[in-house]
């Protein structure tokens, strides 16, 4: 049973939301001044920006004056939002070819010269996978008994290092290869200890595990999940990750 305040939420979104997207040519999409060149609008990064405004005030100021790293950008739909949130770069990870395609059209398309594209797939070691190509539950983990692709894995912890990177907040929405993801970059989050976003929605086994992985290196993170109003019973809901200072 949904409460008044999310029956309200979700006519909300019925009126002031879908209405706002407009198709403007076969290969056009807007909302507000955001521009996709497919229409992948979704509620929890448009319409709630990921409930970035749940952290408190001193974490979004760090995020502010740090990078971002969008693990799972897609079509770069997250990185347009992570734009408000830090006045440094976003680099979007993107391994699958059609949607790395897509996360370049909309860097041009919205001039946004901040994200910084990487057509890798983040883990626990340097490797070669097979990702299962399923559009936006495109996996290394699951067989969707689809067309698969080769991709590179790199870690976190190697790129940041190559690239002397202060990370203040990290966003993982990776089809459940989130804990692989957290091993290989477990040093960036134990000497920076960035915020985080973690999908926790794609296996079971991320639910129960995840922070409890996290809690296992005694950083001092304070954890929330989140579960924004939408049209889904589970999906999109995310552990929220910070150290309070």
């Amino acid at each position: 049973m949904l409460t008044e305040a999310e029956y309200q939420e979700l006519n909300c979104i019925r009126m002031e939301f879908y209405p706002n997207i407009h198709q403007l040519s076969p290969t056009l999409y807007a909302y507000k001044n955001y521009f996709l060149p497919t229409d992948y609008f979704g509620i929890s990064v448009f319409w709630h920006e990921f409930s970035l405004k749940k952290f408190e005030s001193k974490t979004l100021l760090k995020i502010k004056h740090r990078n971002i790293i969008d693990a799972g950008s897609m079509v770069g739909d997250s990185a347009l939002i992570f734009q408000k949130y830090t006045d440094k770069n976003i680099y979007a990870f993107e391994p699958t070819n059609e949607n790395y395609e897509f996360l370049l059209q909309t860097i041009k398309l919205n001039n946004a010269t901040r994200i910084i594209p990487v057509k890798k797939a983040l883990g626990s070691e340097p490797s070669q996978a097979q990702i299962s190509i399923d559009g936006e539950c495109s996996s290394i983990i699951f067989n969707n008994n689809t067309a698969s692709q080769n991709v590179e894995v790199i870690t976190l912890d190697s790129f940041v290092h190559e690239h002397n990177l202060e990370v203040g907040f990290i966003k993982v929405d990776i089809e459940g290869f989130e804990q692989e993801f957290l091993k290989g970059a477990k040093q960036t989050i134990t000497e920076q200890k960035p915020a985080m976003l973690i999908s926790i929605y794609h296996q079971a086994s991320d639910f129960f595990e995840i922070k409890p992985m996290i809690e296992s290196w005694n950083l001092g993170y304070s954890f929330k999940i989140i579960k924004d109003v939408d049209h889904n019973v589970a999906s999109e809901c995310a552990l929220f990750c910070e150290v309070i200072e």
